[in-house]
C-alpha cells in the first residue's frame, strides 16, 4: 500500500527557485555519497526512488542494492567507484546533460538546469544535471555552487581515488587539466568527457557565474543513474 505522505509528495507541483552561484568541475573517481548506505539518513535518501548507480574498478555497474552496500575504493580497501557513464553529454551546441555535486543535503537525485552567465564562449548555454553526490555544508561559503562531474576536472581533497582506479590522477588538484591537449593523457573511456569542457563549454568553467533552477529530471539522466525523486 502506498502511504498518503508519498502520494502527496508525488502529487505536489515542482517548486522552482532560481539560485545564483558558480560552476566548478571535479572527477575524483570516488563512490558518490548519494549511492552509499552509510549516508542514507544524512543525505535524505528517504525521498529517493532507487539510488545512483555505482561501478566496480572496471566500470562495471553493481545492482542498485549491491552498489549501496559496496565498500568505497577511496580511502578504503573496497571496490566501489564513480562510473565513467557520469561524464558530460553534449545534446546540442547550447545544451548538455551531466551529473553534479551539490552542498544541499536534500539534493540527492534532484535535477537542475544551469545557465551560464559569464565565461564569454559559454554565456547563455545551458546544462541539465542530476545531483549524485553531496559536498560541504549548506551553511558555508559557496553553498550555492554546483560542481560538475567532468573527467580531468580535479580530484579535490580526495587524492587516492583515481590513482587506485586508473593508476594516476590528472592536472591541478582543484580544476584538473588546464588545456584541451591535456585530455589526451586520460584513459580513453574518459577522454570525451574531458574534451567536453573545451569543445562544448569552450573554457575552463571553474569559477564562472551561473543561475540554476530545479527541473523535472530528463529520462536520459534517470536511465544512466538509476535514481529519481
Amino acid at each position: 500500500m502506498v502511504s498518503l505522505n508519498l502520494l502527496l509528495t508525488l502529487a505536489a507541483p515542482l517548486v522552482v527557485h532560481a539560485i545564483s552561484g558558480k560552476s566548478y568541475t571535479a572527477w575524483d573517481c570516488c563512490k558518490p555519497a548519494c549511492g552509499d548506505n552509510s549516508a542514507a539518513g544524512a543525505y535524505n535518501r528517504q525521498t529517493m526512488i532507487g539510488a545512483p548507480r555505482i561501478c566496480n574498478i572496471n566500470n562495471e555497474p553493481f545492482s542498485i542494492s549491491a552498489g549501496l552496500s559496496a565498500a568505497p575504493g577511496c580511502g578504503q580497501s573496497g571496490n566501489a567507484y564513480l562510473c565513467d557513464t557520469y561524464s558530460p553529454i553534449p545534446v546540442s551546441d547550447s545544451l548538455s546533460y551531466g551529473f553534479a555535486i551539490a552542498r544541499n543535503k536534500t539534493s540527492c537525485c534532484r535535477c537542475f538546469e544551469i545557465t551560464w552567465k559569464s565565461g564569454s564562449p559559454a554565456a547563455g548555454k545551458k546544462m541539465q544535471v542530476q545531483v549524485i553526490n553531496i559536498g560541504g555544508d549548506k551553511t558555508t561559503d559557496g553553498s550555492n555552487d554546483l560542481i560538475i562531474y567532468t573527467p580531468g576536472g580535479g580530484v579535490g581533497p580526495v587524492y587516492d581515488g583515481c590513482r587506485q582506479q586508473y593508476g594516476k590522477s590528472w592536472g591541478r588538484t582543484t580544476g584538473g587539466v588546464s588545456s584541451r591537449e591535456e585530455c589526451a593523457g586520460l584513459p580513453q573511456n574518459l577522454q570525451a568527457g574531458c574534451y567536453w569542457r573545451w569543445n562544448w563549454a569552450r573554457g575552463d568553467v571553474n569559477g564562472w557565474n551561473i543561475d540554476y533552477k530545479q527541473i523535472t529530471c530528463p529520462t536520459k539522466l534517470e536511465d544512466i543513474s538509476g535514481c529519481s525523486v
